[in-house]
């Protein structure tokens, strides 16, 4: 049953017309109907306003299941506040379980492939991003640039004041276009009743977001990428297969009496902002469902021909593996300047899988550093600010790639 149905079958269980619930909940009878003749979809804002005109908890209103246990409900929390590892971890093990017992593999959600299904990770998802859309949006942000006890959260901002960005100007930015299918929240990390802590997963290392969106003192407390024991992890994370729910920027076409469109996003990874044209459907009142691979193959091609540019006719750009995710990237390979040059060729080398195209990109890698024309202080300044990046990198071969950028630049 979706939920859809659970609306309008709660309602004939308590006896309560349409006319009824849009009296209690504000919301109009023509969309209430609509729900119903047209199959819409509630936004996740009027939720709270149904389940508790029909008496009834959200969860109770978005799931078939019967309201979890004690124990079910620890076993749903802590696998809604573990990271990404942990998570895979907890699926794993469960997947054996149900080997033993003969069940069928556990379906292991990603996003959802049917427009009617809702779950309450996607709303709390779809609600987080929309509140940091409209903080960006506020006069009153401060940003605070203190060092935490790693001494590794910095050299994001470093990054940004070498290509002479202000930082509080690009975080709004940031923000400003954010989309839910980014965002994972950690909630380990929400210290006080304010505190917003997502982590934007669509880098080769996560990239953490602090906000304290405390009423009147709105303050992003930090913006540097995901560590544990002071080295960051690499994200191996693929969900190319699923399908991402989006704020359209705007609306390109609609194939008529369908829910089929065309519509525009700015999707900003690292300094870029990339304006991306992809099919949709309509999902709720609120947003769209697109195939989470148009995105990430719109900027997967984008990012390879600006790879390919930066190869010399000495060296056989074919010999090399593309890269094919969105999580290969470092946060500092998008943009056009020598240090987003060098991060990008840093992260090619990282991915080839035989010896050969390793050294096909490390070739191009030295290649370009040398041809790289500054002044010694300039260089000076590049290679303090490289080291400082890849200080947090859990890659072996980094202070080696390091070394060699060193040699060849000066």
């Amino acid at each position: 049953m979706n939920l859809n149905e659970r609306i309008f079958d709660k309602l004939k269980e308590k006896g309560m017309s349409q006319k009824e619930l849009s009296k209690l909940t504000g919301i109009s009878q023509s969309t209430i109907s609509d729900w119903k003749r047209h199959n819409k979809v509630p936004g996740s804002d009027k939720l709270l306003l149904i389940s508790k005109a029909l008496g009834i908890t959200v969860d109770e209103l978005i799931s078939d299941e019967a309201i979890p246990n004690s124990d079910e409900r620890f076993v749903i929390d802590y696998f809604r506040k573990a990271d990404d590892e942990q998570r895979s971890r907890i699926l794993a093990y469960i997947n054996k379980l149900s080997a033993l017992s003969g069940f069928e593999k556990m379906n292991q959600l990603t996003a959802k492939s049917e427009p009617n299904i809702v779950d309450a990770d996607f709303l709390n998802k779809k609600l987080l991003a929309r509140k940091l859309r409209k903080l960006a949006r506020l006069d009153r942000i401060v940003l605070d640039e203190s060092e935490h006890d790693s001494k590794l959260n910095l050299h994001l901002f470093k990054y940004l004041d070498y290509l002479g960005i202000d930082k509080l100007d690009y975080i709004k930015s940031y923000l400003k276009t954010i989309q839910p299918f980014m965002l994972t929240e950690m909630k380990s990390q929400e210290k006080f009743e304010n505190a917003i802590c997502v982590l934007d997963g669509g880098y080769r290392i996560s990239l953490y977001i602090k906000v304290d969106a405390t009423k009147g003192e709105e303050v992003i407390v930090s913006f540097h990428e995901n560590n544990k024991g002071g080295i960051a992890r690499s994200n191996h994370k693929n969900t190319n297969n699923s399908y991402a729910y989006v704020f359209a920027d705007s609306i390109g076409s609609q194939v008529v009496g369908t829910d089929n469109y065309t519509i525009n996003l700015f999707i900003t990874r690292g300094v870029k902002t990339i304006p991306i044209n992809v099919p949709a459907t309509k999902y709720d009142e609120d947003g769209f469902l697109v195939r989470l691979s148009y995105i990430t193959n719109a900027i997967t091609d984008i990012v390879n021909q600006y790879l390919e540019e930066l190869y010399t006719s000495d060296i056989e750009f074919s010999q090399i593996d593309l890269f094919s995710s969105l999580n290969q990237l470092s946060f500092t390979s998008y943009g056009n300047d020598i240090f987003s040059n060098i991060s990008l060729l840093i992260d090619s080398v990282l991915v080839q899988r035989n010896p050969i195209s390793k050294q096909v990109a490390d070739g191009a890698l030295c290649i370009y550093c040398s041809s790289v024309q500054l002044l010694e202080n300039d260089k000076k300044e590049l290679l303090e600010a490289l080291k400082e990046r890849f200080r947090v990198n859990a890659s072996r071969v980094m202070p080696l790639l390091i070394e060699r950028i060193e040699n060849n630049l000066i």
